[in-house]
């Protein structure tokens, strides 16, 4: 990719660049950085001089403010990371469907799903009416009864196709159905109990910008904002009230128009002393603004 790159730009793929920024998964482990490092040193001598290899939250809020902010993701799964100017980093989550995951379209799938089996068990009775969501639960796996969702579950378990139900939940929540509309508030509510989880650590720099906290936003689920909105507000406001000593006045929620990437860039130019020019409102777009009273 870098060979091509070069080619692209004019560039003799003989000599080495100043600096190859890399925004990755897993680029918070720094023995597997040293070692992704040392091996491209070894096998392409001629790649770069310097590497900076960071995490793919780091890129993505590298991409969207100069200064930093919080990466909530919530596609398939959920984490929270927060990023400070300084490049020091903390999160709440992150850790798969089987410990967390909340918020995230599996969660939402697999609630929508458990809510069913709980109120058919008389284990749990449902905060609505459980009809819209049985017979769309039948309908997406493509089975007569409860029975032929566990193969689903378990021996035939797929992690994506299951969280593909969360699709039906915003469809059956956007027609008014009581039951989905109230799990997207409850998603919403856990998203932003993420962004509280890390309020302590956030240094109060970035309260203090034009945007207030930048917040950016990654995954599908976000496109069901309007649904999402009631719990995360609740959920922020809550949290502001009982960690007192928080600085948080305002935050803004953010989505990305380019690739992380160019994040890894930036941050690999930096890297070297070589701060790239930029301008940032043309990488990420806001789509919601909130002053707390």
């Amino acid at each position: 990719m870098v060979d091509r790159a070069k080619q692209k730009a004019g560039v003799d793929p003989l000599i080495p660049l100043r600096s190859l920024g890399l925004s990755l998964s897993g680029g918070e482990q720094k023995d597997a950085v040293r070692i992704l490092t040392d091996k491209l040193r070894d096998r392409f001598p001629y790649l770069s001089e310097n590497y900076l290899i960071t995490t793919d939250a780091a890129g993505s809020i590298a991409t969207a403010t100069p200064d930093g902010g919080i990466v909530l993701i919530a596609g398939t799964g959920s984490t929270c990371r927060l990023i400070n100017p300084d490049g020091s980093e903390c999160g709440c989550g992150g850790w798969g469907h089987m410990m967390g995951d909340e918020g995230s379209a599996y969660w939402i799938a697999h609630q929508a799903v458990k809510v069913v089996f709980d109120s058919i068990d008389n284990l749990k009775p449902a905060p609505h009416d459980i009809g819209y969501i049985k017979q769309a639960m039948f309908s997406y796996f493509q089975v007569p009864d409860r029975l032929g969702i566990l193969s689903h579950l378990y021996r035939d378990f797929d992690k994506c196709k299951f969280a593909g139900f969360c699709r039906e939940i915003a469809e059956g929540a956007q027609q008014g159905d009581p039951l989905c509309r109230h799990i997207f508030r409850e998603a919403g509510e856990m998203l932003g109990r993420h962004v509280v989880a890390v309020l302590p650590e956030i240094d109060p720099v970035l309260f203090q910008g034009e945007l207030g906290l930048p917040i950016l936003c990654v995954g599908s689920v976000w496109k069901s904002w309007e649904l999402l909105k009631e719990g995360f507000l609740w959920a922020l406001t809550q949290g502001r009230e009982v960690q007192a000593q928080t600085s948080l006045s305002s935050f803004t929620l953010m989505k990305l128009r380019h690739s992380s990437a160019l994040g890894g860039a930036i941050l690999g130019a930096k890297h070297v002393g070589h701060p790239l020019p930029m301008d940032y409102t043309v990488n990420a777009v806001a789509f919601f603004s909130y002053t707390f009273s």
